[in-house]
């Protein structure tokens, strides 16, 4: 008997005669393009001149100092005063290409849990050919790629464009919380997904061997993916049914099990963040988080979309747990992460955005590809989907950030005459009353040549004066309200401290409203290009 049955016939279709068939399908598909292609907007906001987009990997100058060598005159988008995101880490992983890289054991946070996921690192290191700068950039586009091949497929296979319900099906997975913050901060989730969206349709199939290799990719890619192979059995099965399931479950599952072990080996201990509990032993804590949240913020922007992603998340185990077909191969799989969802550790459920999404994306799937398709169903599917409300929610998490940690180890440090960094989109700005400085800081014993690049802006028509060490000043005339770029170098950054002046003898002006702040001009977008050491 072919794996899951009825499966295969579930899509709802318009009679072939149908005048308005063509019509629908076409107006639907432009549905779909049009808002693959918003989403790929929203995402090139992220593309920084400098950095390219690096910005999608969050690194954060907590862990700066201990980057790998390779990466010293590659430049990075870094968020300051942040510790960054896990992306950061695996982005590392395909820089080093040797996951036994003792500079990569000190670059990592948890390198035996890392280096589980050993697949898309070493698929980047690969096909950028080892150069650390495009390493950079093309894991930051992985996830992209693989969002977008993944919204083609399930157009092609499962949710092709004709009605409602399968756009509803298809946006419930391709712009799943789970997605959205795994494309955003380039993590491991997306291509994980997509592996295991693949082997599902190879055993829908009944293709168990190609199905069993790709769930073994999946494996390496996040070891979670291997809760997919309960798909592989069915109540009832013959002997030779169940050996084949076990053959297939072996070959899925090996690959992980043995690099996992070899891993072990090598680090002396397995490695973990916590991430697993006893069952809801972290949910009273999330609950007593949410509640924080809300007495001391309201419903902000957070909270609100912390509250979609969770109820959705719970309407959609509900539905597992309510239905029970087993001999329905995604029933199988969806119900395995139904049930592995309560014994999620603290970490997993924590912040806004949890990672309680992205760790149940198979979840997502499996719920869009079953929920019934009726009027009672099409009320289920939007109420399983409510993460999609919480999308601009997703994307505004992720704040732009001044940057204070520069190629070489140099770094900014903003000192008297500066108020509080602001940000609009992705520009960022802080403003001056008068005069202010920065220090620029050359760790290394030698000069570096640098380069300067900044905008500065007045709301009124001034002339600013920016003076670097002890070279004469450089005086700047800044028309009202338009942002004038501004190159300095290439210049000598000698090793330790360099004071750079910004001043202007023009009088601010008075802020609009009840701060009635004093501003004179703003510094947007400062950094520091420095050329590689001879």
């Amino acid at each position: 008997m072919r794996a899951g049955g009825k499966l295969g016939r579930d899509v709802e279709t318009a009679p072939a005669s149908s005048p308005g068939l063509p019509v629908r399908r076409t107006a639907y598909a432009l549905v779909y393009l049009a808002s693959l292609a918003l989403f790929g907007r929203e995402l090139a906001r992220f593309r920084d001149a400098q950095t390219g987009l690096s910005s999608l990997i969050l690194f954060g100058d907590h862990f700066a100092p201990r980057r790998l060598p390779q990466l010293a005159d590659v430049p990075l988008y870094t968020y300051a005063h942040s510790d960054g995101y896990d992306g950061q880490f695996y982005a590392q992983m395909a820089v080093a290409g040797n996951p036994f890289d003792p500079a990569l054991a000190r670059a990592l946070d948890a390198p035996a849990y890392r280096e589980r996921r050993i697949l898309v690192p070493l698929a980047v290191h690969l096909l950028a050919l080892g150069r650390p700068a495009a390493i950079v950039q093309l894991f930051a586009l992985a996830n992209v790629i693989c969002l977008a091949l993944l919204a083609a497929l399930l157009a092609r296979w499962w949710f092709p464009p004709g009605d409602l319900g399968n756009l509803l099906r298809w946006a419930g997975v391709v712009f799943s919380a789970g997605m959205v913050v795994s494309t955003t901060r380039s993590l491991i989730d997306g291509p994980a997904l997509l592996l295991l969206a693949v082997a599902a349709r190879q055993l829908e199939r009944g293709r168990h061997r190609p199905a069993a290799v790709l769930l073994a990719l999946a494996g390496l890619a996040r070891e979670t993916s291997l809760l997919a192979a309960g798909a592989f059995w069915t109540p009832g099965q013959t002997p030779a049914e169940r050996r084949r399931a076990l053959g297939a479950t072996v070959v899925a599952a090996g690959p992980a099990l043995g690099w996992a072990l070899l891993l072990t080996s090598h680090f002396q201990h397995l490695g973990g963040l916590r991430n697993l509990a006893g069952p809801f032993a972290a949910l009273p804590d999330k609950g007593r988080a949410l509640g924080a949240a809300w007495r001391a913020h309201g419903f902000d922007r957070a909270l609100r979309g912390e509250l979609l992603v969770l109820l959705a998340l719970a309407v959609q185990i509900g539905f597992f747990v309510a239905r029970r077909h087993h001999r329905d191969l995604w029933w199988r799989l969806g119900a395995a992460f139904a049930l592995f969802a309560p014994f999620l550790g603290a970490p997993v459920w924590e912040g806004f955005p949890s990672a309680a999404a992205r760790a149940l994306l198979p979840l997502s799937l499996a719920f869009n590809r079953l929920a019934p398709r009726s009027r009672r169903g099409l009320a289920l599917l939007v109420a399983g989907n409510l993460g999609l409300l919480a999308v601009p929610d997703l994307l505004g998490s992720i704040t732009p950030s001044e940057q204070v940690a520069f190629v070489g180890g140099v770094r900014t440090h903003y000192q008297d005459g500066w108020l509080v960094p602001e940000h609009a989109g992705r520009d960022t700005w802080r403003w001056s009353s008068r005069s202010a400085s920065l220090a620029l800081d050359n760790p290394g014993p030698a000069p570096r040549s640098a380069t300067l690049d900044f905008q500065l802006r007045s709301v009124t028509a001034r002339t600013v004066a920016v003076a670097v060490g002890d070279a004469p000043p450089r005086r700047l005339a800044l028309a009202a309200d338009r942002p004038l770029a501004v190159h300095l170098g290439p210049l000598p950054l000698p090793a330790g401290r360099t004071e750079m002046v910004f001043s202007t003898d023009a009088p601010p002006w008075s802020e609009p409203g009840p701060t009635g702040r004093p501003l004179a001009f703003s510094l947007h977008r400062f950094f520091v290009s420095v050329a590689p050491e001879p």
